[in-house]
């Protein structure tokens, strides 16, 4: 018993030093695990608010910040239309994201784009409304956009100005990249699949 006790009083005693990073290489901290938890709760937090699969939400996300940091050169409507349908006809691809981009009298931020998330998406005057427009030209729900089959159909709700693509009043149509509708004969809305 004596003999362990002064083996084990000659082993050296260990200093722990703190570790200073080469210059070049970055400092490895303690907390390496936060970074990956931090990543999971706001993919859930995203998956959340949209209602959806948190593999989708984070690919949702890439995306949106690649198209805010890098975007892409536009494609042409066909070939947007053709991706969609492509991805409607695969199971587990992602749905087709409709973006509106208002521009006209009465309207703060003009030309920023909004996401159709609800469904159907509600575009008037009342407060109420998914897309709030501040005019009394608009009625007070002027027309709503909703997928039907993988698709999006614009459907004006009877309003007394109208909806116009071009020169022809619109009631229910398929919406594709580009559109340029005019609300009540001044409000331009561009729509635009992504």
């Amino acid at each position: 018993m004596a003999k362990a006790k002064k083996s084990a009083a000659r082993k050296p005693v260990r200093k722990k030093t703190s570790r200073i990073a080469a210059p070049g290489k970055p400092a490895r901290r303690k907390d390496a695990g936060s970074g990956a938890s931090e990543r999971e709760a706001l993919i859930r937090r995203i998956a959340s608010a949209l209602g959806i699969a948190a593999v989708e939400a984070e690919l949702r996300a890439l995306r949106e910040l690649a198209e805010r940091v890098a975007p892409q050169a536009p494609t042409t409507p066909e070939a947007t239309h053709v991706k969609a349908k492509a991805a409607h006809d695969h199971p587990g691809a992602l749905p087709e994201r409709l973006y509106l981009l208002l521009d006209g009298r009465g309207l703060e931020g003009r030309g920023m784009p909004v996401e159709v998330i609800e469904q159907p998406t509600i575009v008037g005057s009342e407060r109420h409304c998914t897309v709030w427009v501040n005019s009394p030209q608009i009625e007070t729900r002027h027309l709503q956009f909703v997928q039907d089959d993988g698709d999006w159909y614009l459907e004006d709700l009877g309003s007394t100005h109208g909806t116009f693509l071009g020169d022809e009043r619109v009631i229910r149509r398929r919406v594709e990249h580009g559109d340029e509708y005019r609300l009540a004969g001044y409000l331009r809305l561009r729509t635009e699949l992504r």
